[in-house]
């Protein structure tokens, strides 16, 4: 069963608020992880010649407009690491309590929290595993400092 599920990779970005005075914390957090995906999207298309594009999922919050927003903004002139050529939409925002794919990010994100604000390390050693990552490179999880 664990093989089935073997290509599902987590992204997270942990920001330090107190490095980015007068920035939205959620907005750089956004570019950093749509950057990721794309190009883990990217990846899959250059070594196995799979042309796959994705969609990202979000909890309901008061950031909808502006992430879908800023979606529409990286799909268009792109982000400041490059163009996003692999998401296919807008975000998609759903009730957390109505799909547990979005329960299961939302462990994913206190896992980091904990790592990042605590220094607990418990529950992100158990996924850190499934982060996106190549030879040895962790793309999917990112500190901002």
């Amino acid at each position: 069963m664990a093989q089935r599920y073997e290509r599902c990779a987590a992204f997270a970005c942990a920001v330090h608020k107190d490095s980015y005075p007068g920035k939205d914390s959620m907005e750089i957090a956004f570019e950093d992880l749509c950057s990721r995906f794309d190009k883990q999207l990217k990846r899959i298309h250059h070594i196995e010649n799979n042309p796959q594009r994705g969609i990202i999922i979000l909890d309901k919050s008061s950031y909808e407009t502006s992430l879908q927003k800023m979606a529409k903004e990286f799909r268009e002139l792109g982000t400041r690491w490059g163009d996003l050529n692999n998401l296919v939409d807008v975000p998609l925002f759903v009730d957390s309590k109505a799909s547990r794919l979005v329960q299961l990010a939302a462990h994913v994100a206190y896992a980091v929290f904990r790592r990042y604000n605590a220094g607990d390390t418990t529950y992100l050693d158990t996924i850190l595993h499934r982060f996106d990552a190549e030879d040895r490179v962790l793309h999917g999880l990112k500190f901002s400092s």
